[in-house]
């Protein structure tokens, strides 16, 4: 049986982009490199509503640190979100790059209410939050969020690794997004981007490596760079109707719902669930662990073994990749049948 895969990443990339990235190698210095580069800035431009993105070799955590380091650069405190693990992270990447900026935790998928945050971000000049907080399926940018922090000049910084390329974005009022070309795009892993509107100054100090100046400035990509990744992101830029993919994640939230309802498991949050990525509290007689491997010996890849997955007994499943709705039904059909199974043993 062909494997499901319901995972937040390695998601599942088509058979182009896998030819796009066993394609031989060329220097990142050459005239083609160029042009490539440039046709896939041009794409993740018009897909993001930026004015400029930059692409370096690294993960989505690459990308944030690029964004913590731009926020050194700026004068007054900040304010940095968190209600899941991502939230998390980036106060600790804040506080290890020595940012000065309050912080505003709530409990693992509770919902920021905007007066709130409205009280804390008084005196502030910039607000980093995620976009998509995985690690809850929450939503946490709104348009009142985006127009308050534009009236007020409040830079405002985006974790969006998880939601560019599932939903809608506009980043033209956004100070700084990070993504990465997996997840969303529908590529591998390997390329961060980071998404902005201003026009950056070199850092006194610091990494160039992280030092979005220093991209801003090159011709092209001022350090090495993988050819084949590129190539890869390009043709899932060029092959993908995103347009289509939202509509087609909304109708498959509306399955997902229906089916966590006809299961009677629950979602543990308390902001706007994404369209394409939900954490499911597993009944307290079956362990996430064992279910979760019982899926994959079947043939359905989820979401289970990270630390706070564990430690809650929770499951995720994911439709970010190029699965369709006869593959999310077969999935969602299987996990129901071993979900049975498992409350028929007592748990197995």
């Amino acid at each position: 049986m062909a494997e499901i895969n319901f995972l937040p990443g390695p998601v599942k990339i088509s058979r182009q982009v896998r030819t796009a990235l066993s394609a031989d190698a060329f220097s990142h210095r050459s005239e083609a490199f160029s042009r490539l580069y440039e046709q896939c800035s041009d794409m993740l431009l018009r897909l993001g509503k930026s004015k400029h993105v930059v692409l370096l070799m690294g993960s989505g955590t690459a990308a944030n640190a690029m964004v913590a380091q731009e926020l050194k650069k700026l004068s007054g405190k900040g304010l940095i979100l968190s209600n899941g693990e991502f939230g998390e992270r980036l106060i600790s990447q804040g506080t290890k790059a020595g940012l000065d900026f309050d912080r505003y935790a709530l409990n693992w998928g509770e919902a920021f209410a905007l007066e709130e945050m409205k009280e804390r971000l008084e005196n502030k000049s910039w607000l980093w939050l995620v976009h998509c907080e995985t690690s809850v399926g929450a939503i946490n940018l709104d348009e009142q969020l985006v127009a308050y922090c534009k009236a007020q000049n409040i830079k405002l910084c985006l974790d969006s690794v998880s939601a560019f390329g599932n939903q809608e974005v506009d980043f033209s009022d956004v100070y700084l997004a990070s993504s990465s070309s997996g997840k969303g795009l529908c590529s591998f892993y390997g390329i961060a981007l980071v998404f902005y509107n201003h026009e950056p100054e070199r850092a006194p100090g610091g990494c160039d490596y992280l030092d979005l100046a220093v991209y801003h400035e090159a011709a092209s990509v001022p350090f090495t760079f993988s050819s084949n990744l590129l190539n890869a992101l390009s043709m899932a830029l060029r092959i993908t109707d995103y347009q289509k993919k939202f509509k087609q994640n909304a109708k498959h939230a509306l399955r997902v719902k229906e089916w966590i309802a006809a299961n009677g498991l629950h979602a543990p949050l308390r902001a706007r669930q994404a369209d394409y990525i939900w954490t499911i509290a597993v009944p307290e007689k079956i362990p996430s662990a064992v279910l979760g491997a019982r899926l994959k010996e079947n043939g359905l890849w989820i979401h289970f073994k990270n630390r706070y997955l564990l430690e809650n007994n929770w499951i995720q499943i994911a439709l970010m990749g190029t699965g369709g709705t006869k593959e999310v039904s077969a999935g969602l059909d299987l996990f129901e049948r071993e979900l049975r199974a498992l409350r028929r043993s007592g748990g197995g």
